[in-house]
């Protein structure tokens, strides 16, 4: 069975199942793809230091989520915040042209 078959009843249908989806994803992405990212960017932007690895980051950053760092929350809630935001503007230039 193909993926795409799978996710079609919750891709073709609006509402709540939609938006859940798009929420997991977006919560998917900030928790297991963020650390890996940020890692391998600053290593390519700013060089590698001594005892830097990206199971090293993960751990700083679940770390922080027990102590309640901003910096991790921001991390990996942040793909989820882009996509509220994404859909806030796109609200907004819907409801702008039907006033024009």
């Amino acid at each position: 069975m193909r993926f795409s078959r799978i996710l079609r009843p919750w891709t073709t249908s609006r509402g709540w199942p939609r938006e859940l989806l798009l929420t997991a994803l977006a919560l998917l992405f900030g928790f297991l793809l963020m650390p890996p990212l940020i890692f391998f960017a600053g290593a390519a932007a700013l060089g590698r230091y001594d005892g830097a690895s990206a199971q090293r980051l993960f751990a700083s950053i679940y770390a922080g989520l027990q102590t309640g760092s901003a910096a991790s929350w921001i991390v990996l809630f942040g793909p989820y915040g882009l996509f509220l935001v994404f859909r806030g503007l796109r609200l907004w230039w819907r409801a702008s042209a039907k006033l024009a």
